[in-house]
């Protein structure tokens, strides 16, 4: 279970501080397929990478499964995000030199575990299911931007979180893509894991069975 606690995030700019949460409180139980929609520029993904620990919050507190990640040392934080939370970013972020397949195992490695078969059976089954196994030999470079997308969601499903946080993950991709990465989600929440979706597309959230908007 996810219970955020009058969370605080402001950016400096130029023109002085600009507050995008303020005292910003949310319980997400596990099960729960959360959908998250606002106009540009509200804090949405913002939100995401504070949950995912990697922005820190000026104030408030973040609880996953009781634990507050804002007390965590950034040691403590890395192995504990590995361990527990998928991020799916919009910024597409792969090693270059590595294969497809090599980047979607790459958070087995960083938890220290080894390349092996049951790895390598996971990230192929994973990218089955999104309908790129085909690509597992390929480079990042090689892929179209809807086809990385989709990389990155392998990628973040890899270590088997409980909590999977998605911003834009239907982005680049077509409407029966889209359908297809939705229904993953909801499978997920279904199983008991959390899912927390951000998106500008009403349409893919129709399926979530929470909603909320952003707009500070």
């Amino acid at each position: 279970m996810i219970e955020i606690k009058k969370l605080t995030k402001e950016f400096a700019t130029p023109r002085g501080k600009i507050t995008v949460l303020k005292d910003f409180s949310l319980t997400v139980k596990e099960g729960i397929f959360l959908g998250v929609s606002g106009k540009s520029g509200a804090g949405k993904s913002t939100l995401l990478s504070l949950i995912a620990g990697l922005q820190k919050a000026d104030s408030g507190e973040i609880l996953i499964d009781g634990k507050n990640i804002l007390a965590l040392n950034d040691k403590d934080l890395c192995a504990f995000r590995n361990k527990n939370i998928g991020f799916i970013s919009q910024e597409q972020s792969f090693l270059e030199n590595l294969t497809v397949l090599d980047n979607v195992r790459l958070p087995v490695y960083l938890g220290g575990g080894k390349a092996g078969q049951a790895p390598s059976e996971r990230a192929l089954a994973l990218l089955e299911s999104l309908g790129i196994a085909h690509l597992a030999n390929s480079f990042p470079r090689e892929l179209s931007g809807g086809e990385n997308h989709r990389v990155l969601i392998a990628r973040a499903l890899m270590n088997d979180p409980q909590l999977i946080l998605a911003d834009e993950a239907t982005e680049s991709v077509d409407s029966e893509r889209t359908e297809q990465i939705v229904a993953i989600f909801k499978k997920l929440a279904d199983q008991g894991k959390t899912v927390i979706f951000v998106s500008h597309d009403k349409s893919a959230l129709k399926d979530c069975n929470q909603q909320i908007v952003i707009d500070y």
